[in-house]
């Protein structure tokens, strides 16, 4: 079947199409086939690509089919019931469907046809388009589970970081709509994408290039937050805005040793290079005003995934789409690299998603 992925560790330029096995190997019980109708993109896919992550995210063959959101038609399941042929899903692969067990990365969705263990996959709500559920796996999770982990409350203030990008698209209509939070805060550029964060429910949008947030509200009698969001690797200036007994959560930059640790990261060198929480400079300053930080990676959840999916379905949320790309054409543009650039490019407003079927 025809893929798109790499065959090493390197730039953008190593993506490839390639031809590839149909799934096999996997166990039947416990995951399913999924036709692919469509594939979104990520920012850490170039992470992946890169080898920046391979002690934690190793990949078992080469070439590796990239991409890891999708959305689909089931085309086998033997699961007693769970799924059956035909049904339209949507979810996010993680690590590998053979064993279950924190194994090499199998391979990703950016393909004809893709194999998901059945814990991370539920129901396309009928409402959406494939391209719109493919959207939604990474951004809208890991925005639901910092939010959670934040602690995030009715009539509490957040600010985002990042507000245009597709985490940050997803956290700005979660935060106001479904934990009703009262002052919801953005930054991003003016015109386009300032309107595109006021429609999703921000209250104040900071244009970044020319003014610092740290400027409007970082004084003394400034109106600060209790709960900080940084998309963008800004939580060490979060610590001059956040409430006294606040949260900082971060999922950019280094993860500490703790969260890789958390999620299975168990190469020794990780010592070597990664420091622990207490260590981090973005803890100390935000234990210096009474605040926590910490740093968060997603992680897999079938009721996280099946909770966007209600919101999804009711009209509490909705997905961001920076366009639309041809699996099939080998256009820079209009084709399959066009979705890659863009994404990589880190001025997409939400997500960028290829069109396979």
């Amino acid at each position: 079947m025809s893929s798109i992925g790499f065959s090493k560790h390197g730039k953008t330029s190593e993506l490839a199409k390639n031809s590839v096995a149909y799934p096999h190997g996997f166990d039947a019980r416990n995951n399913i086939v999924i036709k692919v109708h469509a594939a979104a993109v990520n920012p850490v896919d170039k992470a992946l690509l890169s080898g920046d992550l391979k002690m934690v995210f190793p990949v078992a063959t080469f070439p590796h089919v990239i991409s890891y959101d999708v959305a689909g038609v089931v085309e086998e399941a033997d699961l007693e019931g769970k799924f059956s042929v035909g049904q339209p899903v949507f979810a996010r692969l993680f690590g590998s469907p053979k064993d279950g067990k924190k194994t090499p990365w199998y391979r990703g969705a950016m393909a004809e046809y893709c194999v998901a263990d059945t814990s991370n996959v539920v129901l396309k709500p009928e409402n959406l388009s494939f391209e719109e559920a493919a959207s939604i796996p990474l951004v809208g999770m890991t925005a639901l589970q910092v939010l959670k982990a934040s602690g995030l409350k009715e009539g509490d203030s957040i600010f985002i970081s990042g507000g245009a990008g597709g985490v940050g698209t997803m956290a700005i209509q979660l935060a106001k709509h479904v934990f009703k939070a009262s002052r919801v805060v953005t930054t991003a550029s003016k015109g386009e994408k300032e309107k595109l964060c006021k429609s999703l429910g921000a209250d104040v949008v900071v244009d970044y290039k020319t003014s610092n947030f740290v400027e409007v509200y970082g004084g003394t009698n400034a109106d600060k937050f209790d709960v900080c969001f940084d998309t963008t690797g800004e939580s060490l200036q979060m610590s001059s805005i956040v409430n006294d007994g606040g949260r900082i959560v971060t999922i950019a930059g280094m993860a500490t040793l703790e969260e890789l640790r958390r999620i299975g990261g168990t190469a020794w060198i990780l010592k070597l290079f990664v420091k622990r929480k207490a260590k981090r400079k973005e803890h100390k300053a935000a234990q210096s005003v009474n605040a926590d930080w910490n740093y968060l990676f997603l992680s897999p959840s079938h009721a996280d995934l099946s909770t966007l999916a209600s919101h999804l379905k009711s009209g509490a949320i909705k997905p961001v789409l920076d366009g639309v790309w041809d699996f099939h054409s080998e256009d820079d543009n209009d084709g399959w690299k066009g979705a890659f650039n863009r994404s990589f490019s880190g001025r997409a407003m939400g997500k960028c998603v290829v069109k396979i079927v």
